[in-house]
């Protein structure tokens, strides 16, 4: 592990890091996660850590990944307000996103060398520290195992290349059944458990909202389409089709959101909907849209997909074209929205996706003609009736992972 670690932080991380220079002349997105590095350290020694009883760290990557620790932060933040939350990013979807009042300090990752961690953890001097997912950095783990910080991956997924990882951890919440039975032949069954995913507690935990609550009702059967997270590849294979299609006809109104807020992309729907006489409204901020009477309403700002979705009534869910894989599909099935999607879900929404499709509450499609297919399938109340409900009763069954992982870590 040491002369791993060497290697890592003398020849691997220096290199990747002088890539990211260079490719941040061209990537804003790159440059701003840079940039954000480079005033960690300062940020992290401006910070009066002394003040709380116990300080939480919690390290995600993105906006997305956030969501899945979201309730055990407001938790452990209302069962003690004297705890100091920390959350550091490495993309800067999180950093510029994520608005939480839970939260004392924001900052980016700093860069994964030892001296760097070992600067960072001596200053704040964490009681615990979590990871999400499969974002965990070699030489933040090693420090804070030699300081004896206890440290928790959450939403564990197994994946081979983790293993020599998966032993640094002090415990593991895995997603499924499966994640757990591949992980306890590499790790003392003591150390991990299954927990699910806290993602379905967040999402539940926002419909409840009374804000939320009120805004279902104005949701009509069957009438509304969204399509979400939109990439290019996504556009050329549903949009383009769609707009020139009947199929169209099927729909009140149609929302397009973006998977990058962009001026290249409102332009492109905008343009697209002139070009054939269609009317469209571009919004900037949550709205109810019930007395909208554009056909298309095109979304210019991220923050509020998620109440979209209980004003729409099937969702499109972008990404399955490209090789990113498609986005958050609990989302629109916790507000009762059928999910249709494109057939590349083998990254973090796999398990979801293939239980969602094994309810009839989503539909993995290949082609325009098979969305055609099942947009028209949905069409009859009866099949929508019931795939709605399948999405519904799946998202509360999966429910209760946030209550598993703070009854073992106060134990």
């Amino acid at each position: 592990m040491i002369i791993l670690l060497a290697i890592y932080n003398l020849l691997v991380l220096p290199v990747i890091i002088f890539l990211s220079i260079i490719f941040s002349i061209f990537n804003k997105k790159i440059r701003k996660g840079l940039i954000g590095r480079l005033s960690s350290l300062s940020r992290i020694k401006s910070f009066n850590s002394s003040k709380f009883s116990d300080i939480y760290w919690f390290h995600t990557s993105s906006h997305g990944e956030y969501q899945q620790i979201e309730t055990i932060i407001d938790k452990l933040k209302k069962s003690d307000p004297n705890i100091g939350i920390i959350t550091s990013f490495f993309s800067p979807s999180g950093f510029e996103n994520v608005n939480d009042d839970n939260i004392d300090l924001k900052i980016y990752l700093p860069f994964d060398f030892i001296l760097t961690s070992y600067k960072a953890l001596k200053l704040i001097k964490p009681k615990k520290i979590f990871f999400t997912s499969s974002d965990f950095w070699p030489s933040f783990l090693f420090v804070a195992n030699n300081l004896n910080i206890s440290t928790i991956l959450t939403s564990a997924r197994y994946k081979k290349s983790y293993k020599i990882f998966l032993k640094m951890f002090d415990m593991i919440f895995c997603i499924s059944d499966n994640d757990y039975q591949l992980m306890k032949s590499n790790i003392s069954n003591d150390k991990i458990s299954v927990a699910g995913n806290p993602r379905y507690d967040r999402i539940l935990n926002n419909l409840n909202n009374v804000e939320y609550k009120l805004e279902n009702n104005i949701k009509e059967k069957n009438k509304i389409l969204i399509l979400a997270s939109m990439w290019m590849e996504d556009n050329r294979i549903i949009f383009d089709n769609l707009i020139d299609s009947a199929l169209i006809n099927n729909f009140e109104k149609i929302i397009i959101v973006p998977h990058e807020i962009s001026e290249k992309y409102i332009n492109y729907y905008c343009s697209s909907c002139k070009k054939r006489n269609f009317t469209y409204k571009v919004i900037n901020d949550y709205q109810n849209f019930k007395s909208f009477t554009e056909k298309f309403i095109i979304v210019n700002k991220v923050g509020f997909l998620s109440k979209l979705y209980l004003q729409t009534s099937i969702t499109y869910v972008g990404g399955g074209f490209s090789k990113s894989g498609i986005h958050n599909i609990i989302e629109p099935a916790a507000a009762s929205n059928p999910v249709i999607f494109g057939p590349n879900f083998l990254n973090s929404n796999k398990l979801d996706a293939e239980e969602l499709i094994n309810v009839s509450g989503g539909f993995s499609i290949e082609s325009f003609n098979i969305f055609e297919e099942k947009i028209n399938w949905l069409s009859d109340k009866e099949n929508y009736n019931y795939s709605s409900d399948k999405c519904k009763s799946f998202v509360i069954e999966n429910s209760g992972s946030t209550k598993k992982i703070l009854e073992v870590i106060n134990e």
